[in-house]
């Protein structure tokens, strides 16, 4: 039995490309929404299933897509046909969003071994949500394309908007991104409300274009298609070894940072084997396959081996992100009309 594969989106796409014994077999299947990196996800299904023998499937999403998608599936009147059980990855404040509306299940984790901030989730969310993995936000820079176009190098998140970086900017959409949310939040706690308007705007002045999703923003300026990016840092270094164009950039006013988390949520038909994988997930050794070679963040448990993207943490000049605030609706919607208002992209 095949499942439906799985990095399609919209959603609506992989339902109706699902076969019928598949879709028979549903009540007895784990179903993942994952807002993790592709490979992340196959890995941690294909491991999942090896040991448990539980049936798994993933139907990949960006953050934002996740949230709009399970909040829209809350309210309607003809919910998809598949029970989601589990939403793995993605920022923290767009599952703390969810939280808040009363769409996920409480879930306290049995491991001891987490460090602070991956419980700082699940303490300011009542036991909701946990922390998975962490990475710092940076900008990218292609340093032969801004090279051939005598362009050197931002220091400063500010350094975006300056009018010769026209068109050389690629920044995902923050209505469906949490990379692109987290971008925008950070300049909201940086700057006064007057001077994030005027850099804002600025910024957006030399957006290329806006893809869904932050990895998607991200593919161009490693392709020699744009010169500028905004990104988690961790995402970089595997591109490098494709491209040693490519250069990261911690922002002189200092960057924010994101806090994958994993929630179950309220919908799940399959609470057990739900519990069952967001606990595999926080293993060390679980973590260690992904921190090897698949994904560099860093990892929640104190005994995963450390990436090398965030060995040397001092420095990288972090902001104290406001997790709590900016999960906020009111606080989200506001920092969304703010972008949205300033004007389209072209």
């Amino acid at each position: 039995m095949k499942p439906c594969h799985y990095f399609l989106s919209p959603l609506f796409v992989c339902l109706l490309i699902l076969p019928t014994s598949w879709a028979n077999a549903e009540n007895h299947t784990l179903n993942i929404i994952c807002s993790a990196a592709p490979a992340t996800c196959n890995v941690l299904r294909d491991s999942f299933v090896s040991i448990y023998d539980i049936p798994t499937n993933i139907v990949r999403m960006s953050s934002g897509e996740a949230l709009d998608f399970i909040e829209k599936n809350s309210r309607s009147n003809n919910p998809t046909n598949i029970s989601f059980d589990v939403w793995w990855g993605g920022t923290g404040d767009t599952h703390l969003k969810a939280v808040k509306n009363g769409l996920m299940h409480k879930f306290v984790s049995s491991n001891k071994t987490l460090l602070g901030w991956s419980t700082y989730l699940s303490d300011i969310s009542d036991g909701n949500t946990v922390g998975v993995y962490a990475g710092m936000l940076g900008i990218v820079a292609n340093k032969k394309v801004l090279t051939a176009q005598n362009l050197d190098l931002p220091n400063c998140w500010s350094d975006l908007g300056d009018p010769k970086y026209r068109g050389q900017l690629i920044i995902a959409d923050p209505n469906t991104s949490g990379t692109a949310y987290t971008f925008l939040s950070t300049i909201f706690q940086i700057y006064d409300p007057f001077q994030r308007i005027q850099v804002l705007a600025e910024i957006k002045e030399n957006i290329l274009k806006t893809p869904k999703s932050g990895s998607d923003a991200l593919l161009p300026v490693a392709s020699d298609d744009a010169g500028l990016s905004v990104a988690f840092i961790h995402d970089v270094p595997l591109l490098e070894y494709q491209n040693p164009s490519l250069a990261i950039i911690i922002p002189c006013e200092g960057t924010g940072y994101e806090i994958g988390a994993a929630s179950i949520l309220k919908s799940t038909k399959h609470l057990k084997e739900a519990k069952a994988f967001i606990e595999y997930t926080l293993l060390a050794s679980t973590q260690n396959v992904l921190t090897k070679k698949i994904a560099l963040q860093m990892y929640s448990n104190a005994n995963t081996l450390s990436s090398p993207v965030y060995n040397n943490l001092k420095n990288l000049n972090v902001i104290n992100y406001n997790f709590n605030i900016y999960s906020r609706e009111t606080v989200r919607n506001d920092v969304l009309s703010t972008w949205n208002n300033l004007g389209n992209v072209d």
